[in-house]
């Protein structure tokens, strides 16, 4: 099954279905014959989807809620590439797009302001890994979307979403309640 995990030592509080996401099961599907293949992500706006779990597989995932400072990039890492379970060149590429978007949600939103938290959710699925990190929303009333900017090799900073769209198989954004959350998948093989 899956598994919450709740790294915050300075106050407890009821988990709540924020902080996991809610989950809609899915009629079953009937069997295929050999994996899908499923298209490779691009980076046009016109390509974001929804996050679909696949709940026929019964593995709900893994979740971690933690605070939003740049120290716990390092614990989401290694949290995320155990559970993975991917081969080492994948499992290294897991690791540099999560720490990529837990720091530009500590960076970027309310997640980053004292007492923010960011919840980052691992699904093992059929041939593949779906990561996503949703952070508590932009700042103010000015809505942001993670989006890959246009390449600028003067400018310092700004190459994390292109990380992601170069190396993920497939990836995009969702914004709901407030929150903003980007997902990865990488294929096993």
């Amino acid at each position: 099954m899956g598994s919450v995990t709740r790294m915050d030592p300075r106050r407890e509080r009821p988990e709540t279905a924020d902080d996991i996401g809610g989950v809609a099961p899915r009629p079953p599907c009937p069997e295929m014959s050999g994996p899908v293949p499923l298209p490779r992500r691009t980076i046009e706006a016109r390509d974001r989807a929804a996050i679909i779990v696949d709940v026929g597989t019964g593995e709900l995932g893994h979740s971690l809620t933690l605070p939003g400072t740049p120290e716990q990039t390092a614990v989401l890492r290694r949290y995320m590439a155990a559970l993975a379970l991917l081969p080492a060149p994948k499992s290294d590429v897991l690791q540099g797009l999560v720490s990529e978007l837990f720091t530009n949600a500590v960076r970027h939103s309310r997640s980053g302001l004292p007492g923010g938290e960011v919840v980052a959710t691992l699904h093992r699925l059929r041939g593949r890994v779906q990561v996503r990190v949703t952070d508590q929303g932009p700042y103010g009333d000015v809505p942001g979307t993670p989006h890959v900017r246009e390449q600028d090799l003067e400018r310092e900073g700004g190459f994390g979403m292109r990380l992601v769209a170069m190396q993920a198989d497939r990836w995009g954004t969702l914004s709901e309640g407030g929150r903003t959350t980007v997902w990865f998948e990488l294929d096993r093989g």
